[in-house]
């Protein structure tokens, strides 16, 4: 073998994985860094790309580890990525856990089998679409307010400790029991504080709420 056809066998051979950084990513295609050697259009590995679709791409200095099984660096595709300093585990336990650059947590913890969306420091939303959804549970605990913007149905006993905003419709088939001592229709006391004009003696009927 001659030595250029050496030399152009463990330049293939040493290209076939290569570590690099990615350097940007525009329109589905990254472009990586291989310690100097800038390569641009390169795929990366998705967990699904049929029917069913995933889309994650890696993001500015990223390490990632290239296949170019011809050798050929812009031919490769990007197999998956490896932890650096900058960029260290998202987590040091047996639990999966996704952190994204604005600080949301995807986590799940076997051991207390809790499942965790904490978007408290970006001050994001959860938002969920669906023609009907259903949470299944013995107690759902809400610790901020609630807004309704539909019909409210209670078929169990209810007991309202504090104040309840309601702008559609509000059917309670069973007991409410309200703690505090002030309930308002139309602006209208009708709890225990309200009060009745045209009141008289023997068997009349009081007269309308007292606004």
């Amino acid at each position: 073998m001659s030595d250029y056809a050496a030399s152009n066998t463990d330049r293939i051979l040493a290209n076939t994985i290569r570590y690099g950084r990615v350097v940007s990513v525009k329109d589905g295609l990254a472009t990586v860094d291989f310690d100097g050697e800038i390569i641009e259009g390169l795929q990366w590995a998705k967990a699904r790309a049929g029917d069913d679709r995933q889309y994650s791409a890696p993001s500015e200095n990223e390490q990632v580890c290239v296949f170019s099984p011809s050798g050929d660096l812009t031919q490769g595709v990007i197999g998956f990525s490896i932890s650096q300093d900058d960029f260290p585990d998202a987590g040091d336990d047996g639990n999966p856990r996704t952190i994204y650059s604005d600080g949301t947590i995807v986590e799940y913890n076997k051991e207390t089998h809790t499942l965790l969306i904490d978007a408290s420091k970006s001050s994001g939303n959860v938002i969920v679409k669906c023609t009907n959804a259903k949470i299944d549970s013995d107690e759902v605990e809400f610790t901020g307010d609630v807004k309704i913007g539909g019909a409210l149905e209670v078929d169990g006993e209810s007991e309202l400790k504090s104040s309840l905003k309601v702008s559609g419709e509000t059917e309670i088939s069973n007991n409410l029991d309200v703690k505090g001592s002030s309930i308002k229709h139309l602006g209208i006391e009708v709890g225990v504080l309200h009060k009745h004009g045209g009141v008289q003696g023997g068997t009349g009927t009081s007269g309308t709420v007292v606004p």
